[in-house]
């Protein structure tokens, strides 16, 4: 099985197939890992999560918590915690939110929009997802492993 770090990137035209790339993403997923996505405001970053919780067995409904912040899933071997930091102003909010309370758990895995907030709260081990918006249906995924 590849790890994450070798995937440097991938170019998906359609939400569908960005969707079916973060569904076989997360066959690479490992316990504890937390996400960080970076992108502009529609570049897809809750579109890649629906993917993702679908390969990791979340059966439900999958949205952005951008205005109450986490939104928890039930996988089928992990419990998926989903951040949207957009609205946070500064990083003493994490503690206020519990963020500290679940990022990076082993028995989880942490998907966290917006990681750009964290400023220099980003975990040492991470993946970094940047998706850059190439036209109306095209986006380029950079995806880097850090231990």
């Amino acid at each position: 099985m590849k790890s994450i770090s070798e995937i440097a990137e991938k170019i998906t035209t359609s939400e569908e197939e960005t969707e079916l790339f973060a569904e076989h993403l997360s066959e690479m997923i490992q316990a504890g890992d937390i996400i960080c996505y970076f992108g502009e405001v529609g570049a897809g970053k809750t579109v890649f999560t629906r993917g993702l919780c679908k390969g990791l067995g979340v059966t439900g409904y999958v949205n952005s918590p951008s205005y109450i912040i986490l939104n928890q899933y039930k996988g089928e071997k992990y419990s998926i915690f989903h951040y949207d930091l957009y609205r946070i102003s500064d990083v003493e909010e994490l503690t206020e939110i519990g963020f500290y309370d679940f990022a990076g758990k082993e028995d989880s895995i942490t998907l966290i929009e917006w990681s750009e907030k964290l400023e220099d709260e980003l975990p040492e081990r991470r993946v970094e997802i940047f998706i850059e918006v190439i036209d109306e249906n095209k986006r380029k995924f950079n995806i880097k492993r850090y231990n």
